[in-house]
């Protein structure tokens, strides 16, 4: 058994039914940071494959946060800073409770919503950023899929660029 086929949140005291009736979004803080699992699957160079999205393109949530914004373990939501917004799947915290705030493992999914600017530090805030989460039915994007609908933006003719099928889990270099 690998560490994703283990539950996320060992011995959790399970609330209801999601409870919201209509979509909500909530107002949060957003933290980022180093994550066990991030590390493992950087460490083994599989930050192509779906298995890096499950453990990297999600928001750890407060279970009563979950709750108010009717969503359960894996569901995906949007989250919306002042420098973007991204689609990552909820997942009960295993550092509950923290209401309010949620924390997304340092990768692309968390530096689409963090902000390029480093003060003249060096280092860009990565912790404290204001959010806003809300439920979406969107797919959570593979990393390398991800990063091709991030940098389109940057291009002066979006047009010019073929709408492309999703890469996968495939290399995107070619071996010799």
């Amino acid at each position: 058994m690998t560490y994703i086929d283990k539950p996320v949140v060992p011995k959790v005291v399970k609330l209801e039914e999601p409870t919201a009736k209509e979509r909500k979004v909530l107002n949060m803080m957003l933290n980022t940071g180093s994550d066990i699992y991030q590390g493992a699957c950087k460490k083994r160079g599989s930050t192509l494959k779906d298995e890096y999205r499950k453990v990297c393109g999600v928001a750890y949530m407060d279970p009563k946060d979950m709750a108010k914004l009717g969503v359960a373990n894996w569901d995906t939501v949007k989250v919306t800073t002042d420098w973007g917004e991204v689609i990552v799947s909820s997942v009960h915290s295993r550092d509950a409770p923290h209401e309010g705030t949620i924390f997304i493992p340092k990768g692309p999914w968390a530096n689409v919503v963090t902000s390029p600017e480093t003060y003249c530090c060096c280092d860009p805030t990565y912790k404290g950023i204001y959010c806003t989460v809300e439920k979406s039915d969107e797919e959570v994007l593979l990393m390398a899929d991800l990063m091709r609908a991030v940098y389109k933006k940057y291009v002066e003719d979006e047009e010019s660029i073929p709408e492309l099928e999703s890469l996968g889990e495939m290399p995107v270099y070619k071996k010799k």
